[in-house]
């Protein structure tokens, strides 16, 4: 600083004191300086300015003067900087008062003292104990050089309306972006993914305010600001009448959750192919952190041990090699799952997209094949390993049986015996695939035999595979339906069923029940054998039947409502078949894959058995965190990784707590994402798309057979289904467990996801109920009310008519 300038100053304020934007060293001068001073540090083009720390109405710094005439002959715009002023914690968006387009000394003057004056409004003084806990935020000003804009707006590195770090927001409007910031212009908006790719524009005109070169330079600072700062930022900018564009303002933004991609998996290749079909049958929507890392690796583990056992994989890689995580979801890599095909005979990608995702994908690849020697006695392994699974499945039961998680007196104790244990989860899992690989193999089986090919390939051939699968009797879901049949049945036959039980908030319909001794009893039976199940059963988070009846009271509360509008129920209906009438080879086949089908059920309950056990002394390690004051409460254990749990030796720190806090918020955010049913590459979360289905007709794969023509109940949760009139033709995104006590009430089902043995397809034959699934587009295209006709035997949902508005 020169002699002169100190001279200067000592003739002024003691107070006041104007720094040029490189002389700022921190934020004691408010987040709106010190934003700017950082975007200069970064080298990135800033109008020229200057700062004034510690203003005060009339009291200016002795070379104001001076500072002004060096910034050119141009207006100046004059903003508030005031402490904690766009910060990490807040923004104090309009609080305080900016004064643009100042000319001359006098009028810089008044416009300081008025910005200066802002902080003592009640309006701001209010903000200010709310925000920072107390009033009187020192003010400081920014004095800097208008733009003479051509275009304006702000550019959010991260998007704050879905919290998605991968994707940039611009904002934009002609002229000055002042009318932007107030509310009083409408922007075009623009949304730029990390590759630099434009994935949305939102015009309000009928041309664009920027170029992709423009808004592609826009994107690239702003990315490379952020990247400097080390998290999200919210920037304002303009673009002049000479093209140039220039940086006013860079802040954190303030009301991001945990990044919604801390999870996302490292894939084996950067083309593997991916797929939401199947795993979001298990699991739909997103998880959190403790169901992603118990259940996510264990499926993981189960599919990569069949892929050891058989000699097509070395050894199981802690990495995750079948499954993937995004967004917070889970998805199955199909690229990985092709290791089984590689390193045997008899399957290529077709087959394995057939398998998992119902349907061929022409994305997945036949890869490069073993020896065929090899092939060929891993081919032997194979069908030993199948063949080993009832075996297998007996000795497990006993062990399930005396299997026991014993909670200990305190947190930490608690975690050391639950984490020795962890590994029983991985061996359930790889009985049950094991279990699943027999009834697969019997079930292609039987499709080729019908097909006399390598895949059922005309629809009629897939409805006739379908309906010989669809004969076994005694599978353990079946009976869990018959059951819940007959406790709907007995409800409804009580004479102040509509109400004390139809007529009631869900929470009242179970406190009836549990009134009256015969209703209680049947419910008791119902959960003592099937209270380990519900939606979303493999997520810790989420409770069971028995932990919380309320969801499947809800959904009994629709099926008497049906009872008692019908007078009867829809049966339950295992069609015989003649066996008479079959070729040999299926006669021979067709009983293997129905005990096939039984065992499969059966691990299956074996296996969310177990989950349910985990999930209870989960439940309980955080009830004793919260207790031990180490957790605010007990569902955030879910938000720890068991990583992160067996580091932490049970005791969270209290950084742990704040991130397990964000995670938290971020998964009501990725809750909101949906993703294409097959992606190369990690997933990406879908735009909304214009649905093209030719002639009104959906083509999806046939599942249960039948006719039907009914009103559309388009349903993405369960409490929409609670809506569901008996006859409605249920369409979703896919069903689980938690979904069958509407099946007793439904005329059919249509779900975007799923293949012959998925949930849905396996309970609508159960019911005799028509069913498609693998539609795709369903519920994007169909909308409650409509009427459609749905041919399950055929696989097509034809829409017939939409409803008429009144």
């Amino acid at each position: 600083m020169t002699a002169e300038r100190t001279t200067a100053r000592s003739n002024g304020s003691a107070g006041a004191v104007a720094l040029d934007l490189g002389e700022i060293e921190d934020a004691s001068v408010g987040g709106k300086a010190f934003g700017l001073a950082r975007l200069v540090a970064m080298g990135l083009p800033v109008p020229s300015a200057f700062v004034i720390r510690d203003a005060r109405v009339g009291d200016h710094p002795a070379d104001l003067d001076e500072r002004h005439q060096a910034l050119g002959a141009h207006a100046v715009a004059v903003r508030s900087s005031a402490k904690g002023e766009d910060g990490a914690e807040a923004s104090f968006a309009g609080q305080y008062e900016t004064v643009l387009n100042v000319s001359g000394v006098d009028e810089l003057r008044r416009a300081i003292d008025l910005c200066v004056a802002s902080a003592s409004t009640e309006r701001a003084q209010s903000y200010q104990v709310d925000v920072l806990g107390a009033a009187g935020a020192r003010m400081n000003v920014v004095v800097q050089r208008m733009v003479d804009a051509l275009a304006a707006g702000v550019v959010f590195t991260a998007d704050p309306v879905s919290a998605r770090r991968d994707l940039l927001v611009i904002d934009a409007v002609a002229g000055l972006g002042e009318a932007l910031v107030s509310g009083e212009a409408t922007p075009d908006s623009y949304a730029v993914a990390v590759d630099g790719g434009i994935v949305r524009r939102d015009l309000i005109g009928d041309s664009a305010l920027l170029s992709d070169s423009q808004i592609s330079q826009i994107a690239e600072q702003a990315r490379r600001a952020a990247a400097h700062e080390g998290h999200p930022l919210d920037l304002e900018w303009a673009i002049d009448r000479s093209g140039a564009l220039y940086w006013l303002q860079a802040r954190p933004i303030t009301t991001l959750p945990a990044d919604l991609n801390e999870f996302d998996s490292v894939l084996p290749s950067p083309d593997d192919v991916l797929t939401i079909s199947n795993v979001s049958e298990m699991m739909p929507g997103a998880v959190c952190p403790l169901t992603m890392s118990f259940t996510g690796w264990g499926i993981d583990y189960g599919l990569q041990h069949m892929q050891v056992s058989v000699g097509a994989r070395k050894d199981i890689d802690p990495v995750w090699q079948v499954t993937a995580s995004a967004y917070g979801h889970l998805f199955l890599n199909l690229s990985g799952n092709l290791t089984l095909a590689a390193g045997t005979l008899g399957s290529d990608a077709d087959q394995t997209a057939q398998t998992i995702c119902g349907r061929g994908v022409p994305e997945l690849e036949d890869p490069t094949p073993m020896p065929f020697f090899r092939r060929l006695f891993n081919t032997f392994k194979l069908l030993r390993y199948c063949y080993q699974a009832p075996s297998v499945v007996e000795e497990f039961d006993e062990e399930v049986a005396s299997f026991v998680l014993q909670p200990g007196p305190d947190a930490a104790t608690t975690w050391t015996h639950l984490a020795g244990e962890l590994t029983f989860f991985d061996r359930s899992m790889a009985v049950h695939i094991q279990s699943s690989a027999l009834s697969g193999f019997f079930s292609a089986t039987v499709e080729n035999m019908v097909s006399r090919s390598a895949n059922a390939s005309t629809v009629a051939e897939q409805a006739e595979a379908v309906r010989l699968l669809a004969g076994a009797s005694g599978v353990e879901s079946a009976v869990m339906l018959e059951e819940l049949d007959e406790l709907i049945d007995h409800v409804a036959a009580h004479r102040g069923a509509l109400a004390g039980f139809v007529g009631r908030a869900p929470e009242e319909a179970l406190g009836w029940l549990r009134s009256d001794e015969s209703l209680a009893g049947g419910l008791d039976r119902f959960l003592h054998r099937h209270g380990h199940r519900g939606y979303r059963e493999l997520c810790v988070r989420d409770p069971s039947w028995g932990d919380d009846p309320t969801p499947l009271v809800q959904s009994m509360q629709a099926a008497v409502q049906a009872r008692l509008r019908t007078g009867g129920r829809r049966d339950i209906r295992t069609q015989v078949v003649d066996t008479a009438s079959l070729s040999r080879g299926l006669r021979w086949a067709l009983p293997k894959a129905h005990n096939a089908i039984r065992r499969r059920e059966h691990t299956k309950s074996l296996l969310v058995d177990v989950a349910h056990r985990f999930q209870v002394a989960f439940r309980h390690l955080g009830e004793q965190l919260a207790a031990e004051g180490l957790l605010p409460d007990a569902d955030l254990v879910y938000f720890f990784t068991v990583g992160e749990l067996d580091a932490f030796d049970g005791e969270p720190t209290p950084a742990g707590v704040e991130q397990a806090l964000a995670r938290r918020d971020a998964l009501q955010y990725q809750q909101r994402l949906e993703f294409p049913e097959i992606s190369v590459g990690l997933p990406q979360p879908l735009e909304p798309q214009v649905l093209e289905v030719a002639d009104g007709v959906l083509q999806g794969r046939p599942a249960s057979r039948g006719v039907v023509e009914g009103v559309v109940r388009v349903a993405h949760t369960l409490a929409e289904a609670a809506d569901l009139a008996p006859g409605e033709i249920l369409v979703t995104p896919i069903t689980d467990i938690g979904w069958t006590p509407y099946f007793s009430l439904i005329g059919g089902l249509v779900t975007d996801l799923g293949s012959s043995v998925s949930h849905g397809a396996v309970i609508a034959r159960e019911y005799g109920l028509p069913c498609v699934v693998n539609a795709r587009q369903a519920t994007g295209f169909l909308s409650t009310g409509d009427r459609v006709r749905l041919d399950g035997d055929c696989g097509t949902v034809t829409l017939l008519s939409a409803p008429v508005d009144a």
